[in-house]
């Protein structure tokens, strides 16, 4: 009887332990990713993130940016006792491409306001603002995911960070927002951050909302499977993939003397409406000495913008695709160039039945297209009218050829495997009754 209780003890304290060393806080179940949602901003046209940080988790809204290096928020009354600043001159300061100089404060010393400290540059991409802030540390909380479901939370330790001022934090008209997530292929963008604190793969996707009415897009750290709920599919079956290629100059807005782009750049070969070729200068395609050229994307774009050249015979050509479907050309719109009334539009399973937009990619040994149909191409303005929903070049993009937006790349899922510099994207997810807003059960 004895021996049956030892046993029966030593069995107990076995379970205990197989249970204590699963719920292990630093590692991750195989199969899962980390997840973050993304809400869109009906006002500013842009997507933010949310998360939680330090020991009094502390909730934090965050533009998103694809482009950006790092990741900041407002430290004005973030109050948290495991924050510690990174020293200047740290084998953790150089890691992260500190700045320069040393940074310092005269008043009372707080996150954000040290001496002695490393300083990290900060861009506001709606100010087009770039400062020197102090880099810290403190423990970032996430979320798992098998794809389907969102599981627990985890904690990311030593996650590093800038903390923002007023100068930088100011000026972003129709924002609520008090920090921004940097995805570039940088040390400290989000993902890099996160796939090294859980051993993850070095990739992430995006699954942009057109809406947040109707629930909520997704950030996926460390790759799929990726569901869409209410289909079944797992989207990374349906990924088409192109290369990601490095701009060997970083041009405006983001720019190092010197260095490459961090940004996401692809190979444009042409772009077709309705199967047909847009003719206009080739050479816009490639990058010149200065940067400037070729295509990226972007999530801070609420449109995709065009080259004069470009977009000009772009708008010609869809004018005419249009008036061969019988579709109505009304009075422009700012900043639109062709506007059209909707009555005279049908309606199909991706939204306005107008002509498709091709974008023609290299892909494996053969050209894959990223196609832009209905609710990627138009935006409603006013009653019965929509509007081409790509603008001129010009202002904060300006240098790039094209730069492709938010409003073309919602509803459908984009991941980023910086291993193998692959860019995958799914058809638009409204062929498969799904989209990038819906509701995920804890």
């Amino acid at each position: 009887m004895a021996s049956f209780q030892s046993l029966t003890i030593l069995l107990f304290f076995s379970l205990v332990t197989f249970s204590f060393a699963a719920l292990d806080p630093n590692k991750l179940p195989k199969n899962t990713a980390i997840h973050f949602p993304i809400r869109k901003n009906d006002t500013s046209l842009q997507y933010y993130t949310t998360f939680e940080f330090g020991e009094s988790r502390t909730i934090i809204d965050a533009l998103i940016d694809l482009g950006a290096e790092s990741v900041w928020f407002d430290c004005r009354s973030y109050v948290s006792s495991t924050y510690k600043r990174i020293s200047c001159g740290s084998n953790r300061c150089q890691k992260a491409k500190g700045w320069y100089e040393c940074i310092g404060c005269n008043s009372t010393p707080r996150p954000g306001c040290s001496n002695n400290t490393c300083g990290v540059l900060a861009f506001n991409p709606n100010r087009l603002y770039f400062t020197a802030q102090e880099l810290g540390e403190d423990t970032m909380r996430a979320s798992s995911t098998d794809g389907r479901f969102v599981l627990r939370d985890y904690d990311a330790p030593k996650f590093q960070f800038t903390c923002a001022d007023s100068d930088i934090i100011d000026g972003k008209p129709g924002d609520h927002t008090k920090g921004l997530v940097g995805l570039a292929r940088t040390q400290l963008s989000l993902a890099s951050q996160i796939s090294s604190s859980f051993n993850l793969a070095p990739k992430f996707a995006l699954c942009l909302p057109s809406s947040s009415e109707n629930g909520l897009g997704d950030i996926y750290v460390g790759g799929g499977p990726y569901y869409m709920p209410p289909s079944p599919q797992d989207q990374s079956l349906s990924l088409i993939r192109t290369p990601i290629v490095v701009n060997p100059v970083s041009p405006p807005p983001i720019y190092s003397e010197g260095a490459p782009s961090n940004e996401y750049f692809i190979s444009v070969q042409d772009i077709e409406i309705s199967g047909k070729r847009v003719s206009f200068n080739s050479s816009l395609l490639s990058f010149d000495k200065n940067g400037f050229g070729g295509a990226k994307i972007s999530t801070i774009a609420p449109y995709t913008t065009l080259h004069a050249s470009i977009y000009k015979r772009l708008v010609k050509d869809y004018v005419k695709a249009a008036a061969l479907k019988k579709i109505k050309r009304v009075t422009s719109v700012a900043p639109f160039g062709a506007c059209f009334d909707s009555r005279t539009v049908t309606t199909t399973a991706t939204g306005p039945g107008v002509p498709d937009i091709d974008i023609v990619l290299p892909g494996n040994a053969v050209l894959v297209k990223l196609k832009l149909s209905g609710s990627n191409l138009m935006v409603e303005v006013k009653k019965n009218v929509i509007c081409l929903a790509i603008t001129i070049d010009g202002g904060a993009f300006q240098g790039t050829s094209i730069v492709l937006g938010g409003h073309q790349l919602e509803n459908r899922l984009l991941e980023f495997d910086l291993s193998t510099s692959r860019l995958g994207f799914t058809p638009s997810l409204l062929l498969s009754n799904t989209s990038c807003s819906h509701f995920r059960l804890y």
